[in-house]
C-alpha cells in the first residue's frame, strides 16, 4: 500500500473529525473495586469480574507497583479484555518481574469489542517473546485509552510500547512512550486508528524501521506531541510510513537517527 499523508484537514475538525482534542469521557460504569498495593490476583479477580459484567471501574493504590510473575493465557500476564473497563490511580505502575526465570508475556491483550482506559497507570517490562510477538506491554484488538501515564522498558519484535491491529483505535492523551524497543516501531505500531495527542514518544530504538513510530496501515494522527531522540537501524528513526497515512499538527519530529522520518515526504513538515 502506498504511503500518503494528509495535512491541513486536521485543524478545523480537530474536535469533531478527529476525536483527539480530548480522552472521551468514561462512561458511568455497573460497578467499582480497589485493588490493595501489589495484589496482582486481586487486579485478576476484578478484571474477570468486570469482563463477565461488561463494564467496571478498578483503582490502583497511587505510587504502588503491581508485579506480575506468572502468565494468565496465551502471551499475557493479565486476563484479555473483553468488557469496557477503566483502571485507574495516580501513579502506579503495572510491572513484569524482571526476576531471572519470568516467563515471557505482554501485560495487557485488548480483544475485539473490549475497551480499555488506562489512566495514570504505567506500563513496563512486557516482552511476549518468540510466539507472537507483537505488542511488548500492550496488544490492541479492540480500544485502548492511555491516558497521563508513561509506557516504558518494553520489548517486541512489532510494537515494543504498543501494537494497534487493523480495525483498533489507540488514544494516547498526555502520554509518555519511551525507552521500548522492537525489530520495527521501537515504541507504536499501527494498523488500525492511532491517535497521539499531547504526548512524548521519545528514546525508542527499532533494529530495522520506525525508531519512535511504525504506520503499517491504517492512519496515525499526531497532534500537539513531540517524537524525538529514537533511534532505527535502517530509517525512520522518529517515524516510519510503509503503508496507509500519516498526520502532523503543531508537533515537533526532530533529533531522531538516522532520520527523522521515511520515505522522504512521508510526514509533512517534519525535515529529514
Amino acid at each position: 500500500m502506498k504511503a500518503t499523508l494528509r495535512l491541513g484537514g486536521l485543524a478545523g475538525s480537530l474536535a469533531l473529525g478527529t476525536g483527539l482534542a480530548l480522552v472521551p469521557a468514561v462512561q458511568a460504569h455497573a460497578a467499582s473495586t480497589f485493588v490493595s498495593c501489589g495484589d496482582v490476583t486481586g487486579l485478576r479477580n476484578a478484571i474477570n469480574a468486570f469482563n463477565a459484567a461488561g463494564s467496571g471501574d478498578i483503582a490502583l493504590q497511587s505510587g504502588c507497583t503491581y508485579t506480575v510473575v506468572d502468565v494468565d493465557n496465551g502471551n499475557n500476564g493479565l486476563p484479555a479484555i473483553t468488557g469496557a473497563i477503566r483502571i485507574a490511580s495516580n501513579g502506579a505502575t503495572i510491572a513484569r518481574s524482571g526476576a531471572p526465570g519470568t516467563p515471557d508475556f505482554r501485560l495487557f491483550f485488548v480483544a475485539p469489542g473490549g475497551k480499555l482506559t488506562l489512566d495514570q497507570v504505567n506500563l513496563t517490562g512486557g516482552h511476549p517473546g518468540s510466539s507472537g510477538d507483537i505488542g511488548g506491554a500492550a496488544y490492541n484488538h479492540g480500544s485502548l485509552t492511555v491516558a497521563g501515564a508513561t509506557v516504558s522498558g518494553n520489548h517486541a519484535a512489532v510494537g515494543g510500547g504498543i501494537y494497534n491491529d487493523a480495525g483498533s483505535t489507540v488514544e494516547l492523551d498526555g502520554a509518555t512512550i519511551n525507552s521500548n524497543t522492537a525489530t520495527k516501531g521501537g515504541g507504536l505500531a499501527n494498523a488500525g486508528q492511532l491517535n497521539v495527542a499531547y504526548s512524548t514518544v521519545r528514546g525508542n530504538t527499532a533494529s530495522d524501521q520506525g525508531g519512535g513510530v511504525l504506520n503499517a496501515a491504517g492512519t496515525t494522527n499526531i497532534v500537539g506531541s513531540q517524537v524525538t531522540g529514537n533511534t532505527a537501524g535502517t530509517n525512520g528513526g522518529g517515524v516510519y510510513v510503509s503503508g496507509g497515512h500519516v498526520s502532523l499538527l503543531y508537533s515537533n519530529v526532530s533529533g531522531n537517527t538516522p532520520n527523522n522520518c521515511r520515505p522522504v515526504g512521508a510526514v509533512a513538515g517534519c525535515v529529514n
